[in-house]
């Protein structure tokens, strides 16, 4: 059985070879764009200067010229030195753009106000969670960052009759860390007001605060 290939009048068909190495042309191209790309990127941390050059030189890596030393070099472009006295080692913790660093965890602070459902799906679009406050020295840091605002949503409902008060993540509260004020009758959120923890109807509207792990590199 015989396969013709239809042309078209005063369009001659394309040689086999000649499509073959189009082809291999094109593959050519991509490559060289990726090749272009990862020295650029390389460039950056070349062009980082020489300052500091002999300490990297000291620690046995090279951040001019070793691609075995990206991931260190990496981690000195982005991460401040630790202090002499820090116990953290080498490590350092990275937050988003426009979040706020304490400890292991990034906080985001909304400039708006909503319901609590409504700030509980904002940080779940940001792939984090509405706050939990763990400890007194987390509260005081929120107290700080957030001094302008009567009140911050907290990842924290009450349900009735059992009135168990309930983090987002599952886990019950810890009455014993923070002054907690009576809650309001019904199901309600918990806010924050000043240093204590004060539930109210779930449909008020509050800033809220995000929060979410830090990245450990």
């Amino acid at each position: 059985m015989f396969h013709q290939t239809l042309t078209l009048p005063g369009h001659p068909q394309c040689p086999r070879w000649h499509r073959m190495a189009l082809g291999v042309s094109w593959a050519g191209n991509i490559v060289l764009l990726g090749a272009v790309v990862a020295l650029g990127v390389w460039g950056n941390f070349k062009g980082l200067g020489n300052d500091g050059a002999k300490e990297r030189t000291s620690y046995g890596y090279n951040c001019s010229t070793e691609l075995k030393d990206f991931p260190f070099c990496f981690k000195q472009f982005l991460c401040e030195p630790p202090s002499s006295n820090s116990s953290e080692g080498s490590g350092c913790k990275l937050c988003p753009p426009n979040w706020l660093l304490h400890t292991d965890k990034c906080y985001w602070v909304s400039k708006e106000k909503a319901p609590w459902d409504k700030s509980r799906d904002d940080c779940s679009k940001r792939r984090a969670r509405l706050l939990m406050i763990r400890d007194q020295d987390e509260m005081a840091f929120i107290q700080t960052t957030s001094k302008d605002a009567n009140r911050i949503w907290l990842g924290l409902t009450i349900t009735f009759p059992a009135r168990k008060r309930i983090w987002v993540d599952g886990s019950l509260l810890n009455q014993t860390l923070f002054k907690v004020v009576a809650p309001a009758e019904g199901n309600s959120c918990g806010v924050i007001k000043a240093d204590q923890i004060h539930f109210e109807a779930c449909g008020a509207v509050s800033k809220w605060i995000c929060e979410k792990d830090a990245l450990l590199i």
